[in-house]
């Protein structure tokens, strides 16, 4: 089998005439230390600074019809390299040193050296995306009208409207949901004409305050949020939206129901090498987010209404589109790393999307 490098996605066997003589040998890069000795105590302190970057060497020969300056310009590069004898990882790499091409042209041999970062990755391994589900109600397209009052759903929006002839009750059927014991909250935003004069609850079968969510309803305000809270402490089964509407009162209105859950959530995460590793992770959600790794909290983002931001803890940067977001984020990046196997990412706040890169480390 051939020789072969891989050069920012290009193969060296793409490039007519070049061949890849020797590869380097794989290594593990050489620890940074502090060492102190002190009068009067045996031997020595060292002090661990971390892994040295280091240099790869390998030789490239020339065969028939071969382009210098194709391979000149290929060697004028740097970004990330595969060697065929670890076809499955990358390192970083930057070519500093000269390239005696000169050499090359005349005896048909030269040598290549690379300067490499310490750490490996995967190039197999792709980003992990972690889709999380907090809108925990749903519900089909729907329509009732009932005293001159029409509820429609349609593709998961509300809208109520008419003006009543009566006090009015509808039954919107929601998609059966069962709820475990935890703690829930309800939200409940109605924006246009009449909001005030509708009331809701989630319910069973019928609008009592025992099988009601949180054993009441809410009256709804234009323009703002109304919740319902409830820790369950048992297993309950809702399967409609009642809703409650004051008579002879003109309405034309949106209505945006949520229902989530407000118990630390938590996705599982697996460094497949050989050391700690320091991920990029981006986040999609709002608000307030609590974020802890193996039990420890080590991070407070005030995503708002970002929508999104990724946490790079390699270089201890937040940002989103390359705009630097660090004032957003709370607590120390160096304490943001995967141990080798299982990891454990939990949460309080609204999740909707968790993506990682770079979870997978090797010396």
């Amino acid at each position: 089998m051939l020789n072969e490098i891989i050069l920012n996605g290009k193969s060296s066997g793409l490039l007519q005439g070049l061949i890849i003589q020797s590869l380097p040998p794989i290594k593990k890069p050489k620890i940074r230390t502090s060492i102190e000795e002190i009068d009067g105590r045996d031997g020595d302190i060292v002090t661990k600074l971390g892994y040295s970057a280091y240099d790869k060497t390998f030789t490239i020969g020339l065969s028939y019809n071969y382009n210098i300056d194709d391979i000149i310009s290929y060697f004028n590069s740097e970004g990330t390299v595969i060697f065929s004898n670890e076809p499955d990882k990358y390192y970083n790499y930057q070519i500093l040193d000269e390239i005696d091409f000169e050499r090359l042209l005349r005896f048909k041999t030269a040598n290549v050296t690379m300067h490499v970062q310490p750490f490996k990755y995967s190039n197999i391994e792709t980003t992990k995306k972690f889709t999380i589900t907090n809108q925990l109600l749903s519900f089909n397209d729907y329509t009732k009208t009932l005293n001159g009052i029409t509820v429609n759903a349609a593709n998961g929006n509300i809208r109520i409207s008419g003006t009543g002839s009566a006090a009015t009750e509808i039954y919107m059927p929601i998609n059966s949901l069962s709820l475990k014991p935890g703690s829930y909250t309800l939200d409940a935003f109605g924006e246009g004409t009449g909001v005030s004069a509708c009331s809701i609850r989630m319910i069973y079968n019928s609008p009592s305050n025992a099988n009601s969510f949180g054993g009441q309803y809410v009256t709804l305000q234009d323009g703002s949020t109304v919740s319902i809270d409830s820790v369950l402490d048992d297993n309950k089964t809702y399967n409609y939206v009642y809703f409650y509407i004051v008579a002879n009162t003109a309405m034309d209105f949106t209505l945006d129901l949520n229902l989530q859950s407000n118990d630390v959530e938590e996705i599982e995460i697996r460094n497949n090498g050989n050391y700690i590793s320091r991920p990029i992770m981006t986040i999609y959600g709002s608000g307030n987010i609590n974020l802890s790794l193996n039990g420890s909290q080590i991070f407070l983002i005030g995503l708002g209404e970002e929508q999104y931001i990724t946490i790079d803890a390699q270089q201890m940067e937040a940002y989103k589109d390359g705009i630097l977001k660090n004032r957003l984020v709370t607590g120390n990046y160096e304490n943001f790393v995967l141990n080798v196997g299982k990891n454990i990412i939990s949460w309080s706040g609204d999740i909707t999307q968790i993506n990682i890169d770079k979870y997978s480390r090797w010396l």
